[in-house]
């Protein structure tokens, strides 16, 4: 059970740790503000995992994270858990096998393209046992007579998606993990998970387009250097429950005048998709068949 953009920015960045370290604090410092509007999951919780390109990261109040022998996935021991996160998310899958082997970790991990904010970033965690007890900070997993929880750890921005620095693995834990890890897309590949446009990173980052008109949306768009690749309408009375690709617009079907209800990522790099209607909203849509598409 689940736990849970030709030419992008982030494919193919190696940073040093200094340059990392600066341009992290750069933009913490300097973002806008936007109104954040938390999307809700069903029992599935995404996670991330931070880009660390040094042999050891510091962990607030516990041990320090040390790189495995190769260098792929970086581990703290916490008691009777260890907590993983992703050192370089576009290594070859051997490595990642070679670390968690190195930790007695039976971990399945699996990269897929993703959107920069999501580069690093665990979309998925699964386990071929039954898993209760979701919440914002993990879940739960019986194996024989015992229980084992599995956490979400450390924190980040990422926008309208829920996320953390990595998980915290029970060292005795029973039953395998399956994780997907998002990866820098190559240029021209399609995004299998695309994050919130607006998060750190993403072409609209920092921007909050909910109830401007479909014109000055546009205008956004395009002064941020990105395109929109459809206009979805929702069908009424269909609250949360429709499928948005079934229900686009020709850009031609769409006044200038009408209102943006939301903004999701495109399947490309710069892409976006424009959620829109006639009139303002007085609510944000969350994101609920992408919840589906994404935590499998």
């Amino acid at each position: 059970m689940n736990w849970l953009r030709d030419n992008d920015p982030a494919a193919d960045v190696h940073p040093d740790p200094a340059a990392m370290a600066a341009t992290l604090d750069e933009i913490v410092g300097t973002r806008r503000p936007v109104r954040r509007r938390r999307r809700r999951w069903l029992v599935l919780v995404p996670l991330t995992a931070v880009l660390a390109t040094v042999a050891v990261v510091l962990q607030p109040g516990g041990a320090p994270f040390v790189l495995g022998p190769a260098k792929a996935v970086a581990f703290a021991r916490q008691g009777d858990r260890i907590d993983v996160r992703i050192a370089d998310p576009d290594a070859d899958p051997r490595r990642y096998r070679e670390d968690f082997a190195a930790h007695g970790l039976k971990v399945d991990l699996v990269l897929k393209p993703t959107s920069p904010s999501l580069v690093g970033m665990v979309v998925s965690v699964s386990s071929p046992q039954t898993a209760t007890g979701h919440d914002s900070d993990g879940f739960e997993i019986s194996g024989g007579d015992a229980t084992y929880r599995v956490e979400s750890i450390g924190g980040g921005d990422c926008g309208d998606f829920h996320c953390a620095a990595g998980i915290g693995i029970p060292l005795d834990l029973p039953v395998p993990l399956d994780v997907i890890v998002g990866r820098p897309a190559r240029p021209g590949e399609r995004y299998e998970i695309w994050g919130d446009p607006t998060a750190p990173g993403e072409v609209l980052a920092g921007d909050d387009l909910v109830n401007l008109t479909v014109d000055q949306a546009r205008d956004v768009v395009r002064q941020r250097g990105g395109t929109v690749e459809s206009h979805l309408q929702p069908p009424d009375g269909s609250g949360r429950n429709w499928v948005y690709d079934d229900h686009a617009l020709a850009p031609e079907q769409v006044p200038g005048s009408w209102y943006v209800h939301d903004v999701f990522g495109g399947h490309y790099a710069g892409q976006v998709r424009l959620v829109v209607a006639a009139q303002p909203t007085d609510r944000p849509f969350w994101n609920f068949v992408d919840s589906l598409m994404f935590w499998r």
